[in-house]
């Protein structure tokens, strides 16, 4: 098989590296190069990796996003396969393996595999299993909507064809939006379920509403134009109780996972509140939102 680069982005991942990259160098194909790329870590992401004379960092200065460090890795690999998971999650053994044969297809340009929940402790995890998943099911699909980013394989050509990661969707959105660059260029995508990692992410309340608001916030191209405060307004009383509660409390019943319904209630104020964070920081920056963060 071919040699093949692996990637893990990494910002503040002290809690988790160390088990990813164990995963990554006990694989049944060993990666030729592995890189973490430490978006501005203020914890111990760079010490830990230092211990592991295999892997190369590459450090950013400043935190400047997701969509950023996929793009440094990408720049820096040395191979033409480039792999990625992300840095709370554990690859099984034979998960690159299992990826490699796909791209024997030249027409394929990435190929990507399952997300499975490896923490359900909380009403938050569950809900998080429920509701934000990272897989398309347990078949294969080829040409899938896009390849979810905690799990793939791309050729390094196609990406940087298709001018990379879009660095304005900084936390979210970056792996749907570069996909559908891909596929309308005319290349294909493939979905493998039998490539599993493992998610090892604890959530609270408050981190999993925040995260689901950032996919679908920062996942919207629109979003780095900015928010007008009527369409706050607009999206806390139409859209937010029209489409998306509405699509949660259904789900939800209809499984009977009736301790998510708490939470399916709180997206009509937490949503409402990020966005108008985003709103006011816009206006003392007066220019495009960057993410201000949790709280």
């Amino acid at each position: 098989m071919a040699e093949v680069s692996v990637y893990i982005p990494a910002y503040n991942a002290a809690g988790f590296l160390e088990r990813s990259i164990e995963a990554l160098l006990a694989q049944t194909h060993a990666p030729d190069e592995i890189l973490v790329i430490d978006d501005g870590s203020g914890d111990s992401t760079a010490e830990i990796t230092g211990r592991y004379p295999q892997v190369k960092l590459i450090r950013h200065a400043e935190n400047r996003g997701l969509a950023a460090a996929r793009n440094t890795a990408f720049q820096a690999a040395r191979n033409e396969l480039v792999a990625s998971i992300d840095a709370d999650c554990v690859p099984a053994p034979y998960w690159l393996a299992t990826l490699l044969p796909h791209m024997e297809n030249p027409k394929l340009a990435g190929v990507g595999g399952r997300l499975v929940e490896g923490v359900l402790d909380s009403v938050a995890d569950r809900w998080r299993s429920a509701h934000m998943p990272q897989e398309w099911g347990p078949e294969p699909i080829y040409n899938p909507m896009f390849l979810f980013g905690a799990n793939n394989l791309f050729r390094k050509s196609a990406v940087l064809d298709a001018g990379g990661y879009d660095e304005s969707m900084r936390t979210n959105g970056e792996d749907a939006d570069l996909c559908r660059r891909l596929r309308s260029s005319g290349c294909d995508l493939a979905y493998d379920p039998t490539a599993k990692v493992t998610h090892l992410r604890h959530d609270t309340a408050r981190s999993v509403l925040d995260t689901y608001w950032r996919w679908l916030f920062f996942g919207r191209p629109e979003a780095a134009k900015g928010v007008k405060l009527h369409l706050i307004l607009r999206h806390a009383f139409l859209g937010n109780v029209r489409y998306m509660l509405y699509g949660l409390l259904k789900s939800d019943l209809k499984a009977r996972r009736f301790e998510l319904i708490g939470l399916d209630f709180l997206t009509l104020f937490y949503f409402p509140y990020r966005e108008l964070k985003v709103w006011l920081h816009s206006r003392s920056r007066s220019k495009r939102p960057a993410d201000p963060g949790v709280g």
